[in-house]
């Protein structure tokens, strides 16, 4: 569309300029273009939740055509991190932000009064919505297109992201812009809602090869065994007992890689008992792994969207629970108040292990919080998303908590702040390698070896190899990732594609000249080393490119990977060589200009 939308909060200014046809060229979209603006935009050191903080949503050259499975990139400076932060949404808005005459929308400043911003196929304005705030998610979004009409796409934030908490998404049609806090920096705009609609179509370079290009992306979906069976079926929680038979799924806090109670929150016992439909979460989507069920609870039921792999083991084997519908209710809390669940379950299985320890004496405790106990994790689920009594500092994350109890650092599992996700990385060692420098903090989706160790996807690898080969798969799916998420598709999409098909519908709606897909993964290690120099600027460099205490020192009490501790250090040589930053970390003069980043930055 050639567009982007800055606004001033403050000021109430809108203001629209051109793309730069350089940075496109060489970032593309989404990731590449929001990673780019917050470099240029946001000054070092700014407070997060300080109205200086900018917030961009970016589309990529995808978005509004007939590609398959859009989303929506969101990118901040992390309240939960301190550093740049880029997550993906689904719903509808992705495309809908294109309809309406936009690539980008740049936010900046602090509304006086709570309001929505409001982008009417490029007409913008800003609105007092007093009356929406302290709303649930689903609720605000149900209200705003009652109160603007039929036809708008609206994110927006729950009571958690208005109090700030570093564990607040964004929400669209209950899909969310889940990690690092993206939630709290709309709050501190107070911003609840963004609501787009838009009605223009959006062109591509040459439209008969665009659609022969999305033809065989699409068949390529279809042939695969994961995008047509698996996830369709199954959803993300059909690797669930691959990953507990490997020994890699964290239970009781990362304390082991097994759970006992796997079989009964599997995707097979959830597809059996509960899931009543399958649906697709965003803009032409043919995998459908999305789920909805009934979940009952204290004489009632509500619907609930999921639970996913990532919800089921944080609220599930990382807190030793095994009921299906106690999860699914939890689930159904965090997306209501508007909170992350894979954070929310490592902070309360870290809560059990403090109590488990003898950490917690003394203190007033709303519920015993026991591993095992899905009604104790439900009550603490609800606390945090209310923020009330130990909610209030359970909110803060694991990081700050950990600070409150001086030795428990040693068992508090996260990465430069973000939570642990969903594989034991002393089971799979590139998982380690990726969480470590992940410029997000612990991340899967910056670069999913898992698939490769854990599951045999692409001819499988060793998982307890930690040498220069697996550094390098580290890194070619680090890059590759980049490209998706620049482009903007679903991560899910390359369980199907490769970076070929990518490429061929890229440069088929681009009119780019790139010459093969290995441009395209230049393109991806270009934006990576862009996130990095953000981040140097911001302090970080290779004393936080690391692992909790646990990954690196305890042995892995039991199944294949036994005895097993992340082997970090030398992998992280290799990493800063092949990449060509130095022993800190840090991108050496001559890769940025080598790799193209010079004369843009």
């Amino acid at each position: 569309m050639n567009r982007i939308l800055t606004v001033d909060l403050t000021q109430e200014k809108f203001n629209t300029q051109s793309l730069d046809e350089r940075v496109v060229y060489r970032l593309l979209g989404g990731k590449g273009l929001a990673t780019w603006i917050l470099y240029q935009m946001v000054k070092p050191d700014v407070n997060p939740l300080d109205p200086e903080n900018v917030l961009a949503l970016a589309t990529g050259p995808l978005n509004g055509t007939i590609a398959p499975c859009q989303k929506l990139c969101i990118a901040s400076k992390s309240p939960a991190t301190g550093t740049i932060n880029d997550s993906y949404m689904g719903g509808w808005i992705g495309g809908e932000l294109k309809f309406s005459g936009y690539d980008a929308v740049v936010i900046t400043g602090r509304a006086e009064h709570p309001s929505m911003l409001v982008v009417d196929d490029g007409n913008v304005s800003v609105k007092r919505c007093e009356r929406l705030w302290g709303m649930n998610t689903s609720a605000a979004e149900r209200k705003v297109i009652e109160e603007l009409g039929e036809g708008f796409k609206v994110a927006v934030i729950g009571p958690a992201g208005e109090r700030m908490s570093p564990i607040a998404p964004v929400f669209s049609n209950l899909r969310s812009a889940g990690r690092g806090g993206l939630g709290a920096v709309m709050g501190s705009k107070n911003l609840k809602a963004i609501a787009v609609r838009g009605f223009r179509g959006v062109k591509v370079h040459d439209e008969s090869m665009f659609e022969r290009m999305v033809w065989i992306a699409l068949r390529t979906l279809r042939m695969n065994e994961v995008t047509v069976r698996s996830l369709p079926i199954y959803g993300t929680d059909n690797i669930l007992l691959t990953i507990n038979e490997t020994g890699a799924l964290p239970t009781r806090n990362f304390q082991t890689g097994r759970f006992e109670g796997a079989e009964m929150i599997s995707g097979e016992s959830y597809r059996s008992e509960l899931w009543l439909k399958d649906f697709s979460c965003c803009l032409g989507c043919n995998i459908r792994c999305s789920k909805i069920m009934k979940a009952k609870r204290g004489g009632g039921e509500v619907y609930v969207d999921g639970p996913d792999y990532e919800t089921i083991f944080s609220l599930g084997s990382n807190c030793g629970v095994s009921d299906k519908e106690a999860i699914a209710y939890a689930n159904y809390l965090c997306d209501e108040y508007g909170i992350d669940t894979i954070s929310v379950g490592v902070i309360i299985a870290f809560y059990m292990e403090l109590y488990e320890k003898g950490y917690l004496k003394g203190e007033d405790l709303p519920v015993k919080p026991i591993f095992g106990d899905g009604e104790a994790m439900v009550k603490l689920a609800e606390l945090i998303g209310k923020g009330e009594g130990v909610g209030k500092t359970l909110q803060m994350g694991v990081k700050r908590l950990a600070e409150k109890y001086p030795g428990s650092e040693k068992f508090a599992m996260h990465v430069k702040g973000l939570e642990m996700p969903g594989y034991e990385p002393r089971a799979a060692q590139g998982m380690g390698l990726c969480y470590a420098v992940s410029e997000r903090g612990a991340c899967h989706l910056r670069a999913y070896t898992a698939g490769v160790e854990l599951c045999g996807y692409g001819g499988g690898a060793d998982p307890l190899s930690h040498d220069r080969a697996k550094v390098q798969l580290a890194i070619d799916r680090q890059d590759e990732k980049a490209v998706v998420d620049s482009s903007v598709l679903c991560f899910f999409t390359l369980f199907g594609l490769k970076l070929k098909e990518v490429y061929q519908m890229v440069v088929s709606a681009t009119g780019f000249e790139y010459k093969d897909p290995d441009e395209l993964k230049k393109l991806g290690a270009r934006i990576i080393t862009l996130s990095r120099l953000f981040n140097v600027r911001e302090g970080f460099s290779r004393k936080d490119d690391t692992l909790p205490y646990r990954c690196l020192e305890e042995p892995l009490p039991e199944g294949p990977a036994r005895g097993q501790v992340v082997h970090l250090d030398e992998m992280l040589d290799e990493y800063y060589e092949l990449r060509g930053w130095d022993h800190e970390g840090i991108p050496e003069k001559e890769t940025v200009s080598k790799i193209g980043l010079k004369d843009i930055i």
